[in-house]
């Protein structure tokens, strides 16, 4: 793998513009998708919490409304669908339940990462229809021994979101030609490998503090087979074809992880905004003759969270859509460009995470109860900060390219 890009001098301001045209226009019909569901999945997310996976009848939703076709090329039978849309469509859904938005992630992420492939990989993949589920788990690289046709994985990775309803899983695995590890001018060469579920184990390690029905389990591969069709060196040089030389394929590929995420992130925030706010017209605290909304710490916290999340959420979408224009014009984007899209992606998740936990301590002895919505929140907040492409050590990774330092997360490259 390699992160060579344009160097730029040591000093040199961000490249990041604000975009001050007009915001896209927001593809209301995706909206419309994610809004038709709303009652199955609010429904169901007690089940979801409980039998840490989503309830089949959602998943069923998710599909029949085409949410897991959104980065499906349209000659696949997808919708192909704009970046900005889908990063609202995947809020909105989070607002009913974060786990079934998660889940938007395997449902189209892999087909944003099958522009990767070989002609034949990608038939085969999409053999079943434009409705692509694949669950990953990027880190850390395993033992991808070369053989005749293909690869032989042995590795175990955590956090394969959807792996028990996905019908293919992808790993990334370090190349051994027999002994030794392939190497390029770049280190050791890597390579992303799908397979079929059946052929790996799960064992039942999603016991989590929060996002419990996302099914983020490990995965276990035993000297798996994977053919070549079913394989790509990880690079960020790709030479994107037909069926996937569109715009959406030229943005780079963080974002294909950080539209659903992000958004996720956000609309917890906004859940425990909203629950501080109706639970300061209701609790009058120990020792207190007026309720909540009538302290100043809360007066003064609600505003500072909203104010939070407001800017963050701007940065986000400003962020978003200024990458979008670009890969509609046809513009590559520099590592400046892709550090800055990670900037407002992470700042995004991370500020979330922060305003849901200053909502949960104004609302006092409320939120430790299992049940209540803050709670939740809490939970879920706190996990997702933890995502490996938007934690905190992301805000190293800019530094470094802002400071003409390699950065060590190569991702950002991609």
């Amino acid at each position: 793998m390699t992160t060579s890009q344009q160097p730029t001098a040591a000093g040199a301001p961000s490249a990041y513009t604000a975009a001050l045209d007009a915001p896209p226009a927001v593809d209301e019909s995706l909206l419309a998708r994610a809004r038709s569901i709303e009652e199955i999945v609010r429904a169901h997310a007690d089940d979801a919490e409980r039998d840490r996976r989503l309830a089949r009848p959602v998943l069923d939703a998710l599909r029949d409304a085409g949410l897991f076709r959104l980065f499906t090329p349209r000659a696949l039978g997808g919708l192909e669908a704009d970046p900005v849309s889908v990063a609202h469509a995947a809020e909105i859904l989070a607002g009913y339940d974060s786990a079934a938005a998660w889940a938007l992630q395997a449902g189209n992420t892999g087909a944003w990462w099958t522009s990767r492939f070989s002609d034949a990989g990608v038939t085969e993949l999409f053999a079943d229809g434009p409705d692509l589920v694949l669950a990953a788990s990027f880190s850390p690289p395993h033992r991808a021994v070369a053989v005749p046709g293909g690869y032989r994985l042995t590795g175990r990775g955590p956090l394969a979101s959807g792996i028990h309803d996905a019908p293919w899983v992808m790993m990334t695995g370090v190349v051994f030609d027999g002994e030794q590890p392939r190497m390029t001018a770049d280190g050791p060469q890597v390579v992303a490998l799908v397979m079929r579920t059946r052929e790996v184990q799960i064992p039942d390690t999603w016991h989590s503090l929060g996002m419990r029905g996302t099914d983020s389990a490990h995965v276990s591969a035993e000297d798996v087979f994977v053919p070549t069709a079913r394989s790509y060196v990880l690079s960020p040089e790709v030479a994107l074809r037909a069926p996937f030389d569109g715009p959406l394929y030229r943005l780079p590929a963080p974002t294909s992880v950080s539209v659903f995420i992000v958004p996720v992130a956000l609309a917890i925030a906004r859940g425990a905004l909203d629950a501080l706010a109706e639970l300061a017209h209701r609790k009058t605290p120990l020792g207190a003759s007026r309720t909540l909304r009538h302290r100043a710490t809360v007066q003064a916290a609600l505003a500072d969270g909203e104010a939070q999340w407001r800017a963050a959420r701007l940065l986000f979408h400003d962020a978003l859509a200024t990458a979008w224009r670009r890969a509609l014009a046809g513009e590559p984007a520099t590592l400046r460009h892709r550090a800055d899209l990670m900037l407002a992606g992470t700042h995004a998740v991370q500020t979330a995470a922060r305003v849901t936990d200053l909502m949960h301590r104004m609302g006092g002895t409320a939120g430790i109860y299992a049940g209540s919505r803050l709670e939740r929140c809490l939970r879920d907040a706190q996990t997702v900060r933890h995502h490996g492409f938007l934690g905190e050590a992301r805000l190293e990774t800019v530094g470094q390219v802002y400071l003409d330092v390699a950065p060590e997360f190569v991702m950002v490259a991609f």
